[in-house]
């Protein structure tokens, strides 16, 4: 056997079908769940655990495993993260959670029966019941949704809030009404990805359940195939996390006592630092590469230790982030980067709008869908992630807070359709075997692109400050 065979069978351990007859065995399911357990140990994971063992053993069950162990984790960590830990109040807000994701389970289930306009729309028809639902909470005196002595205000917002984090999967819900695949599924199981404790932003992983019951395990020889899939996640996942530490300590390292190899910054710390003395050609471009490879790393270990449970648990769902590092072009970047978002905006933006306007005219169809998903939607469902923030403390997003990221949207959003064109004018002709000298300068293309345009996407973003450290790159001084 050559060595690149040894190197594929390592690296691809999870498709070795002796391995998957060895991990049904008791010593290699042992050996299985003991090397996830080591994984996940520091990890708020660990949890979850019992649970992808009681659903392997009870594979019948595992609807009802993972939504009351997984769904009662999620409502027990995001109801503290509100502050609520009455015992009283923390039962309200479960039941008012699971009676308004049934409510929506009974509209979707009646989708046949809802008004035409409701039908046509139903996305639209669910976020203007959030914003309603905002309005009629900004009845309330802006000190009630503080103050401890008004429980039911409190507890009020911290429903709302839950709405707004949901509110994607609700749309899901919808789709299956509106595709009727819903009169064949119960609200329990709606529930396993209404009530995600995998995951901490409102992005689902996974999709809705008809996605999600695609991708389920049929039978134990298939199941231990994907759970060797995900215990390689998990593993990927640790060694990525692995080399952050070493980069770190290369490049980013603020201990007193461990000095870095070569001084780099985080965006956010790089243009803060820029208003007061510009850093060397060298520190700016060795700054933003490192710092995009470092996030995108970020980014690739929180989607494999998810995507990695949910194999566990039994469903072949495709990673959050696949080698996007190695696209040659930006829309291909923007496929493999986070995968489970680029899919929310294409089922909720993109589609309904390449289907409703310009049939006629194919550019200009694709530039409205490209910019309605890439620019509008990206735009509003980052405006929605600060909710929370929004109904504490009563203050509206302003137009400085969102500049900066509208901006990074349109250009996004134009460079997206800018790719998709060049892609479409490439279809049909002969293909070209590029030297890997070409294909390095294609890559590097796509990193300085999105290295560039991460100035205006940090977490102290201001338009103006932003745009000006992007001139000064180039020698123009404001």
């Amino acid at each position: 056997m050559t060595l690149q065979n040894q190197v594929r069978r390592l690296t691809q351990f999870h498709e070795e079908p002796s391995l998957h007859a060895w991990s049904i065995t008791s010593v290699g399911n042992f050996s299985l769940w003991l090397i996830v357990l080591l994984i996940l140990f520091q990890t708020e994971y660990l949890f979850l655990v019992p649970l992808m063992v009681l659903a392997q053993i009870f594979p019948q069950h595992r609807t009802w495993i993972m939504t009351v162990g997984g769904g009662g984790l999620f409502l027990f960590k995001k109801l503290n993260q509100l502050q609520v830990t009455s015992p009283f109040w923390f039962a309200f807000d479960t039941l008012m959670i699971v009676g308004f994701l049934y409510l929506f389970y009974r509209i979707a289930k009646s989708f046949a029966k809802l008004p035409k306009i409701i039908k046509n729309h139903p996305q639209l028809f669910l976020h203007a019941l959030l914003w309603v639902g905002i309005g009629l909470m900004f009845l309330f005196p802006a000190e009630a949704r503080r103050d401890p002595s008004r429980m039911l205000a409190l507890n009020l917002t911290a429903c709302l809030v839950f709405f707004a984090f949901l509110i994607w999967r609700i749309g899901f819900m919808l789709y299956s009404g509106k595709r009727g695949t819903i009169k064949q599924q119960g609200f329990v199981e709606h529930l396993i990805y209404c009530l995600p404790y995998l995951g901490s932003s409102q992005v689902p992983y996974g999709k809705g359940l008809d996605y999600l019951n695609s991708k389920r395990s049929t039978d134990r020889l298939e199941l231990a195939r994907i759970q060797l899939a995900g215990l390689k996640l998990l593993l990927l996942a640790s060694i990525w996390e692995l080399a952050l530490t070493v980069v770190d300590a290369a490049f980013f390292s603020t201990a007193v006592d461990a000095e870095p190899l070569f001084r780099l910054h985080h965006i956010s710390e790089l243009i803060a630092i820029s208003t007061l003395h510009m850093p060397g050609p060298v520190t700016i471009w060795g700054s933003l590469i490192v710092d995009m490879v470092y996030e995108t790393t970020q980014l690739a270990i929180t989607g494999h230790l998810i995507i990695g449970c949910l194999r566990l648990f039994g469903f072949n769902l495709f990673r959050n982030t696949y080698k996007p590092l190695l696209a040659r072009t930006l829309i291909d970047f923007w496929n493999r980067y986070y995968f489970y978002f680029k899919e929310l905006l294409v089922d909720f933006f993109f589609f309904p709008v390449y289907l409703a306007v310009f049939k006629h005219h194919p550019k200009l169809r694709i530039f409205a869908a490209t910019m309605a998903s890439a620019c509008l939607g990206n735009l509003y469902y980052h405006v929605l992630q600060h909710f929370d923030l929004l109904m504490i403390t009563g203050n509206l997003p302003s137009f400085a807070r969102f500049s900066s990221y509208l901006f990074y949207s349109f250009v996004l959003g134009l460079a997206i359709f800018v790719s998709i064109l060049r892609e479409q004018n490439q279809r049909g002709q002969p293909h070209v075997q590029h030297s890997i000298w070409v294909t390095l300068r294609k890559i590097a293309g796509v990193w300085i692109f999105f290295a560039l345009l991460r100035i205006w996407d940090h977490s102290s973003s201001a338009f103006m400050q932003d745009t000006t450290f992007f001139l000064a790159i180039f020698g123009i001084r404001l």
